[in-house]
């Protein structure tokens, strides 16, 4: 049933972008003012926003000459992003050691940096506890476009002369209309599925009903609903398929989820993970015993337990981790056992007794 995969694939890039032009007109029309600043693109999980920061650098190459420079941030020192940067500056060296000291790489940014550079830092959640932003912005010639989840978390975070330019340049990526998704998942089966026509508009209507406009579960769900179809080999999706093809497609978003996690958000579901059940009191000893270790070699720092308390939303949003009780009594769980977290909590001496 599945002709092509990459159609499904949440990497793949080279798809088109539906229902973005007020958005894409709006960013442009930053891009040509004299006195355009930085960019904060924002939205929340599964709406495109690097499908979009990609479609972005392809417009403006289009019309006039630029480089186009883009690196994944996700959990990554300062030093480590900015030689990514160099790297992928169509001037710079495929390769920039480790030992390299940040001035240098400075330096041979600047001296790399002969033409209107835009820099596109997606997955930026932890940009603000990085230097990163300042040295990019004090770089001529090169604009930045930073990739962030919650815009009003992220500017709260942020250095105040650093924080202006990106609040005046901020665009917004909202879930889509069910219409909206309703197209881009036909237009998904057109070209991933053998026919079209496997798929009836009312099952997809539904789909895009039930996810709420998010286009990362729709499109993860009518994988799911044509893997099911397969294994039962039908030769249409029936409605039977849908349903049982959901609980596939969570998981694979649940795995897709935990990659994107910023540091503090993953050190806290490996714990939970670990214990498969822990009290909020359990939770916080067992933190605080591996924090360090556990941070190492990471932009971010361990927190306290009110900011500690204040990442759990986002895992419950993420449906990776569900909890109970009140706030200073709760008792947390993994959503999915399955899920393996992306960090590796060190032995301690709680662990062994």
């Amino acid at each position: 049933m599945i002709a092509d995969p990459r159609v499904f694939d949440d990497s793949n890039d080279d798809v088109e972008l539906l229902h973005r032009g007020g958005e894409m007109r709006e960013l442009l029309e930053h891009w040509r003012n004299p006195d355009q600043d930085n960019i904060l693109l924002s939205g929340p999980s599964g709406v495109g926003k690097s499908l979009f920061a990609k479609v972005v650098l392809d417009r403006l190459e289009e019309q006039t000459a630029i480089h186009r420079v883009r690196v994944n941030c996700l959990r990554e020192t300062s030093a480590g992003i900015l030689r990514a940067i160099l790297e992928d500056h169509p001037n710079g060296p495929d390769n920039v050691a480790t030992t390299t000291s940040t001035d240098a790489v400075r330096r041979q940014l600047r001296s790399a940096t002969d033409r209107e550079t835009v820099v596109v830092l997606d997955e930026g959640d932890e940009l603000p506890e990085t230097d990163v932003l300042g040295d990019l912005l004090r770089q001529p010639q090169l604009t930045v476009i930073a990739i962030a989840h919650d815009a009003t978390d992220w500017l709260s975070r942020l250095d105040v002369d650093n924080g202006h330019s990106f609040d005046r340049g901020h665009i917004a990526l909202e879930r889509y209309h069910v219409d909206e998704l309703t197209e881009i998942l036909h237009r998904r089966a057109r070209q991933g599925f053998h026919r079209a026509d496997v798929v009836s508009r009312d099952q997809l209507e539904y789909i895009a009903d039930e996810v709420a406009g998010v286009a990362r579960k729709g499109i993860q769900w009518l994988w799911g609903a044509a893997l099911e179809a397969t294994d039962q080999t039908h030769y249409r999706i029936r409605d039977g398929d849908i349903q049982d093809g959901k609980e596939r497609a969570w998981h694979h978003i649940r795995e897709l989820n935990i990659d994107s996690l910023p540091t503090h958000h993953q050190v806290l579901y490996a714990i939970v993970h670990e214990a498969g059940e822990i009290s909020g009191s359990e939770l916080h000893a067992r933190y605080d015993e591996i924090a360090e270790e556990a941070y190492q070699g990471t932009p971010a720092t361990p927190i306290g337990e009110r900011a500690r308390r204040k990442k759990f939303p986002k895992l419950v949003e993420y449906d990776l981790v569900d909890y109970d009780g009140p706030t200073r009594d709760r008792t947390y769980w993994p959503v999915d056992d399955d899920v393996e977290p992306q960090v590796n909590l060190p032995t301690t001496h709680m662990q062994l007794r």
